[in-house]
């Protein structure tokens, strides 16, 4: 991803800011905007990963509020006019899956994109990478190289816990780097006790897996498959997500 891309997809001028009460009738005197349905798609899905982000973190804000505002990392734009663009999108969805914050410099999380990226684009699949692990996981990718501990690469570990004891059903999902499974089970059991007896834990990133479906949002899937393929990427950094649900029996 190119950064003059984003730079160039961005609203050139930040349009005069007028909120309309959505639930009003339609007047000669609204503002027209023109757009794609790819840029409508776009925005649909910045505003869902708001409202998704604000209910799973309990944020005491309006989303639509966060919406309709001017934003720094819209260079002044609100998300509404900003995230119709690609750039914006992209950025809209970051700062909410990754938890950035409410608003950000514009150029951090477009060199976190760039980061990324050119991490990619070096090939964390290539042949030389995989002759170097030594070995390859089951999807067929090289072992990760991010550090080493105890002379052993460290690797993306994803685990699903589904446990009903009886009194509390616990679900949850969880997301790090370790040299193996045995320290992947330990964090879990300081975390979440006898529930995490019931974990299945297994190398890399499966965002298949109905339990990964039904608790993580899609902004957090794309950055966990991006993790995944460039383990030594930013994004990759001191990684620890951790997402449970309870219910009472």
């Amino acid at each position: 991803m190119e950064m003059a891309t984003l730079t160039r997809n961005l609203p050139a001028v930040v349009p005069p800011v007028r909120n309309y009460d959505p639930l009003d009738e339609d007047a000669v005197s609204d503002a027209a905007v023109r757009t794609t349905r790819r840029g409508l798609i776009r925005l649909a899905l910045v505003a869902a990963e708001t409202g998704a982000r604000f209910q799973r973190e309990g944020v005491a804000h309006d989303p639509m509020s966060w919406l309709l505002a001017p934003r720094t990392m819209f260079h002044g734009a609100s998300a509404i006019d900003a995230c119709l663009t690609r750039a914006g999108c992209i950025r809209g969805v970051l700062i909410h899956g990754l938890s950035l914050g409410l608003d950000a410099d514009p150029g951090a999380i477009d060199e976190l994109v760039e980061n990324v990226d050119a991490t990619m684009d070096r090939g964390a699949d290539t042949a030389g990478d995989r002759a170097a692990n030594g070995r390859r996981d089951p999807r067929g990718r090289g072992v990760p190289t991010r550090g080493k501990e105890k002379g052993r690469p460290l690797r993306l570990f994803t685990a699903t816990v589904v446990h009903d004891d009886g009194f509390e059903t616990v679900h949850a999902f969880h997301a790090s780097f370790a040299v193996d499974e045995s320290e992947i089970a330990g964090r879990l059991y300081a975390r979440m006790g006898a529930a995490a007896a019931d974990a299945a834990i297994v190398t890399g990133f499966d965002h298949t897996s109905p339990i990964v479906e039904a608790l993580v949002s899609p902004a957090i899937c794309d950055t966990l498959m991006m993790v995944d393929a460039a383990p030594s990427s930013p994004l990759a950094a001191g990684l620890d997500l951790n997402i449970e649900q309870r219910f009472l029996a």
